[in-house]
């Protein structure tokens, strides 16, 4: 990260480290896997003592009020409980603005999954301050991670299944459920090619998918959505041939994508 978000991490733990309610915080995202660079933000884990925890939302934002500029908004995923809040803000920073996200943990409730996310393959060297040993005693119990796993029987049913489909929408000519059908497309694919070439225990697919070698990473663009239909049905035509090519490759039958394919060429005469 930049030198103005990292003297803004520093200042807030000082002040963080004077609230009795705020028992710990450690390192999350890029910056805790020593792979942030000038464009990365600040994730930050802040461990609140249970008896606190309604009130986590208003301590913590009074915090960040006092190290940078002015809070331009703050955004709350959708999955915040009394476990776990995921506040989001947009901030204004000397120079710029910058994105600063606070993962609030209830520490009476450490065992719910969404908090186990929050400190799977914690290591003592992301801790920033610890009261108690708090957070160390959550490096003894953290879960490890794993590589991605999904049905890949299923994945190609449902890959051929919606490739079917986007033939109508061709013909159709509409935009909206041909949107949504290249999505499932790449969706399915991506997933697929995740469970062959994963290689990182941690992080959604959008981490793991930079894993994968780079010439399936340019097939995985095709699945845009544009207004030209003739450019979209070349691309999905590509993008069959592709994803057969991969499915062969893990040992997965072919021969329903030959039949889906024939189907929809010839629909699509």
């Amino acid at each position: 990260m930049n030198a103005e978000l990292e003297k803004m991490l520093t200042d807030y733990v000082v002040l963080a480290q004077r609230e009795p309610a705020i028992l710990g915080a450690w390192k999350f995202g890029s910056i805790s896997r020593g792979m942030d660079d000038a464009l990365s933000d600040i994730d930050l884990v802040l461990l609140i003592d249970g008896s606190c925890f309604s009130q986590a939302d208003d301590l913590t934002e009074s915090i960040l009020e006092r190290v940078c500029e002015s809070i331009i908004l703050r955004w709350e995923e959708d999955f915040n409980s009394g476990a776990v809040h995921n506040n989001g803000y947009l901030i204004q920073t000397p120079s710029s603005l910058s994105h600063f996200d606070l993962f609030l943990l209830n520490q009476d409730q450490i065992d719910n999954p969404m908090c186990r996310i929050h400190y799977t393959g914690l290591k003592e060297e992301h801790i920033l301050f610890d009261r108690h040993e708090a957070v160390k005693g959550l490096c003894n119990i953290s879960p490890a991670g794993k590589l991605w796993q999904a049905d890949r029987n299923r994945l190609v049913r449902t890959y051929l299944y919606h490739f079917a489909m986007s033939a109508k929408y061709l013909l159709r000519q509409d935009y909206f459920k041909l949107y949504s059908v290249l999505h499932t497309l790449y969706e399915a694919h991506a997933s697929l090619l995740l469970t062959e070439y994963d290689a990182i225990p941690w992080g959604g697919p959008q981490n793991k998918l930079h894993y994968i070698p780079l010439e399936k990473q340019a097939h995985l663009k095709r699945y845009v959505c544009l207004e030209n239909f003739t450019q979209v049905r070349e691309n999905l035509r590509q993008s069959l041939a592709w994803f057969r090519t991969d499915t062969a490759e893990l040992g997965e039958p072919v021969d329903t994508i030959d039949i889906v394919r024939d189907f929809w060429l010839c629909l699509l005469r």
